[in-house]
């Protein structure tokens, strides 16, 4: 785009905040708390280490988000979010040509957080950082994204339930292990019940642009996944105590539930526009609930 002060520009119509998706970010936060206790309870945690991670996580998922929306417009959709406007010198919402500059520079100094992370911890962690961070904006870029080929769900759960719990873990001085594969479970289902969710709500104005699973599956048979997503993590608690894998302190994570059974009544077949709407909402309130008492929990014990 030329740079002329008369130049018309893509504008977002609410703020940088909303861009990068606040109520999203527990998708990081809450599986870097529970990694983070769970190496606190076989020895001690460094507070420095653990900041540097959350705050290197927090800005790839925040850099991925920018992207979403970036490649998004790009791609033909959500076009109602933008408006064209006269080029200022100064524009308090983001302007559609500052997008990559800002998610590269988030991205930039997540990897140097993350160089520093490796030489106190693994330098492995670098690999993986690399792979989760070209995986999050395949997610939203190129034809067809990764988005479009119906494994969103999988994808989210692979990088923010499985790869950021056991990163958190790994940081502190401890192993991957089947165990730290135990405690990310249900925070892998828990994020891919949020794409899942954000997916069904988004059925008719994805297609022709998205491949997703509900429009695989159908309405029916996706409504029918996200009651078994709901219910998955509330069974696996049982089972992390049956196992010995953590103590009964964890079941504190069943106050959420009533948050998963509002979610699921949202979506009902004949709920209103009004609840429809709010389903996103719902299903990231239901993430911060069960995510930190999940976390408190593992911490407890």
């Amino acid at each position: 785009m030329a740079n002329s002060a008369g130049t018309e520009v893509y504008t977002y119509r609410a703020s940088w905040l909303t861009l990068v998706r606040p109520m999203t970010l527990t998708g990081t936060i809450s599986p870097t708390i529970a990694g983070s206790a769970l190496a606190a309870n076989s020895g001690t945690i460094d507070v420095t280490i653990f900041l540097a991670f959350l705050g290197a996580a927090l800005l790839v998922q925040m850099a991925i988000n920018i992207f979403n929306d970036y490649f998004d417009f790009l791609h033909g959709q959500d076009i109602e979010k933008w408006e064209k406007t006269k080029r200022r010198s100064f524009s308090k919402n983001p302007v559609l040509s500052q997008l990559p500059a800002v998610a590269i520079g988030m991205l930039a100094v997540a990897m140097v957080l993350g160089v520093w992370l490796a030489s106190e911890s693994n330098y492995w962690i670098l690999v993986v950082g690399a792979i989760s961070i070209v995986a999050g904006i395949y997610y939203s870029a190129g034809k067809p994204s990764l988005s479009s080929l119906g494994v969103g769900e999988l994808v989210a759960a692979i990088f923010l339930g499985f790869v950021v719990t056991g990163l958190a873990y790994v940081v502190e001085g401890g192993n991957y292990s089947l165990h730290v594969v135990a405690i990310a479970v249900p925070y892998a289902i828990i994020i891919a019940t949020m794409i899942l969710v954000n997916n069904i709500r988004d059925m008719k104005k994805d297609i022709g642009f998205r491949f997703t699973l509900p429009i695989v599956l159908g309405r029916q048979k996706a409504l029918l996944l996200l009651g078994i997503l709901i219910t998955l993590p509330y069974i696996w608690l049982i089972v992390l105590i049956v196992l010995e894998v953590t103590e009964w302190t964890i079941t504190i994570a069943f106050l959420a539930l009533p948050l998963a059974i509002q979610l699921r009544w949202k979506l009902r077949e004949d709920a209103p526009l009004k609840d429809k709407k709010v389903t996103m909402k719902w299903a990231a309130w239901h993430h911060w609930a069960f995510g930190l008492l999940f976390a408190l929990g593992i911490w407890l014990s």
